[in-house]
């Protein structure tokens, strides 16, 4: 399959301006390859924007539905041929969520809630959203994906459930600021190889507020080896191919996966 990562900024609150900044990268990375790309991936609630706090309400959809962003990422994805995979505020029945939500050309694919959400330093997460507490698998025609947001990295059992579910693919979508980037490519690599699955990371960049993001997105494989990266504060798309039929011999060199699961 062949992923593509968006790390462009984004206008705080105003979907519509998104969109066309989510289309301006669906075409850049179309002149990359002459290749059908499966999928692009976008940062964590880079639809709406990540510091909006008090405003996260009035840029909330239930999902599905024909909310703005739904329906814009919808025509997008028909106009492209190419599924979308981004971070949207999502209006639940009793709190709001920070959610991520997969359209490709024929509709919705799934959505999933961020399940750990930070409450320390600049990060006031628990103050605004609900915590998921499923983790699911987006299954497509293109491959088996599983999807996290951010925080959810440090807790290795949200990987792993995922592997152990069926991912060949994982990706986080991230908000990671500065301060905190470090620790992500620390740990990222370390989740490629006890999964065995391929990684994805995708990280917003560019000012929102009083937070400052470096981007530094990125796909790891099986072995925590970087196959595609995009430099720091650096705004732009990449493409990676990400040959998923060879997941199996990675995990029969290297079986974590399969010991994880015969465990009682």
């Amino acid at each position: 399959m062949y992923l593509a990562l968006g790390q462009v900024p984004v206008i705080l609150g105003d979907v519509n301006e998104n969109l066309k900044i989510m289309e301006d990268a669906i075409r850049e990375v179309k002149t990359k390859t002459k290749e059908h790309i499966d999928l692009i991936a976008f940062p964590e609630l880079f639809i709406t924007g990540y510091n909006l706090k008090d405003n996260y309400n009035t840029v909330s959809e239930k999902i599905p539905s024909k909310g703005i962003a739904q329906e814009g990422m919808l025509s997008l994805s028909k106009k492209y041929n190419i599924a979308i995979l981004t971070g949207i505020v999502e209006r639940g029945k009793k709190s709001l969520f920070n959610s991520a939500i997969m359209i490709g050309p024929e509709g919705y694919i799934g959505h999933c809630r961020k399940q750990y959400l930070p409450n320390f330093g600049p990060f006031e997460e628990k103050t605004f959203f609900g915590e998921g507490n499923k983790s699911y698998i987006f299954k497509t025609s293109f491959g088996n994906i599983g999807v996290q947001i951010c925080y959810d990295l440090f807790f290795p059992e949200i990987s792993m459930k995922m592997a152990q579910k069926g991912a060949d693919l994982i990706i986080n979508l991230a908000a990671s600021p500065t301060t905190s980037r470090p620790l992500f490519h620390r740990v990222l690599p370390a989740r490629a190889i006890e999964t065995t699955c391929y990684y994805g990371f995708v990280n917003n960049v560019g000012t929102q507020g009083n937070l400052v993001f470096a981007g530094e997105s990125c796909v790891f494989d099986p072995r925590g080896k970087v196959m595609a990266e995009i430099e720091k504060f650096e705004q732009g798309t990449i493409v990676c191919q990400i040959p998923l039929e060879n997941v199996e011999k990675y995990r029969n060199a290297r079986p974590v996966l399969r010991d994880s699961m015969n465990k009682d």
